[in-house]
């Protein structure tokens, strides 16, 4: 028996691959027991708690733990045959760093699946759709972090100095903080629209010259639908550094007009028209707020008069605007108030 566990293969004795075998196969054993203990004994353990993180982390965890197992069987059945020190190293640090690849994916699996059963149902209910815009910038952001510090805790474990590494990237970094002034100028920029809420999504704002409906707001950019039905696309930065008027905020929508009336009307139509415009202002259906009319100026050929009154958030703007119209039409028909007429002076050379 000594003598058949004597005999070398590939310059390790059969003794030493039989027990490298043991280490796979106690490390798949294992592995799938420790999946067999969460399925059946922790899961219904956490089923009785009255929070969900525990029943969130273990149906993520489960797999990646049960495989840090199996392959950490393996290493040991590498380690335990004689590979040289130089092999033995490099099992282990790749050990490691494939250790800290799964961690880092189980760390953002268990992240996002918190993000789905608290975060974004609690966007849902809440009002705007502000923070169903900020959610995937936020899964976005944890995830890029997660990412390079498992990156960096892989280089450590591989060997490397990352102390010098993050060294020569902070001196690098001044130049592409500089090259990159415009990128970070309006990544602040979002960061102002996010905390100062002088908008929500589907908000019509002015701004820089633009008139248009938020439709979408990014890290970098944010688009703009415009009164024209164009999308337009405008840097963060703008928002930190321009008046934004929010249009949508207002209690509702001033309508001055100018109306011309004839000379042949006199102080009493004059007063009459006064307050039928008033009248028309107040209650016609679309309507909002206290109109306002009176005689602003008198001309050689016209009396002027300015109308203003106010339509209804969420009223018709159009419809509102044209039946006030044909209102103060009727009534100053029916009053005898005449409109002006254009005039002309022909000079005869």
């Amino acid at each position: 028996m000594d003598n058949i566990i004597g005999i070398e293969l590939f310059g390790n004795a059969l003794g030493r691959w039989l027990v490298a075998l043991s280490f796979v196969v106690g490390g798949f054993i294992v592995g799938k027991l420790v999946s067999w203990i969460s399925t059946n004994i922790l899961r219904r353990i956490s089923a009785k708690t009255k929070n969900r993180v525990d029943d969130i982390v273990l149906a993520v965890a489960e797999k990646p733990l049960a495989l840090i197992v199996t392959v950490a069987g393996l290493s040991f059945g590498i380690d335990s045959l004689a590979i040289g020190t130089e092999t033995a190293a490099f099992v282990d640090k790749a050990f490691m760093v494939l250790v800290t690849i799964v961690a880092a994916w189980t760390a953002n699996k268990i992240f996002d699946a918190i993000m789905d059963e608290y975060l974004i149902p609690f966007a849902r209910k809440s009002e705007g759709t502000l923070d169903d815009q900020l959610l995937p910038i936020i899964r976005k952001t944890v995830s890029t972090l997660i990412w390079v510090f498992a990156a960096l805790l892989a280089l450590k474990n591989s060997g490397y100095d990352v102390g010098a590494l993050l060294a020569g990237l902070g001196l690098g970094g001044v130049a592409v903080a500089l090259a990159a002034k415009d990128t970070l100028s309006n990544f602040f920029g979002s960061v102002a629209v996010f905390i100062d809420r002088p908008f929500k999504i589907n908000e019509r704002i002015k701004i820089a010259g633009i008139d248009g409906t938020v439709v979408e707001i990014g890290l970098r950019t944010s688009r703009l639908r415009t009164l024209e039905n164009r999308i337009v696309t405008i840097p963060n930065a703008t928002f930190a550094s321009s008046p934004i008027e929010n249009v949508s905020s207002e209690p509702n929508t001033k309508v001055v007009q100018i109306l011309d009336l004839a000379r042949s009307n006199g102080a009493a139509k004059l007063a009459k028209a006064v307050m039928l415009l008033k009248a028309v202002g107040a209650e016609t259906e679309g309507t909002d707020g206290t109109p306002a009319a009176g005689l602003s100026s008198i001309g050689d050929f016209s009396y002027r008069m300015t109308f203003v009154f106010y339509v209804k958030k969420g009223a018709d703007y159009l419809n509102t605007v044209n039946a006030v119209n044909l209102e103060v039409l009727r009534l100053f028909e029916a009053a005898d108030i005449a409109l002006a007429f254009p005039t002309r002076m022909i000079v005869n050379g």
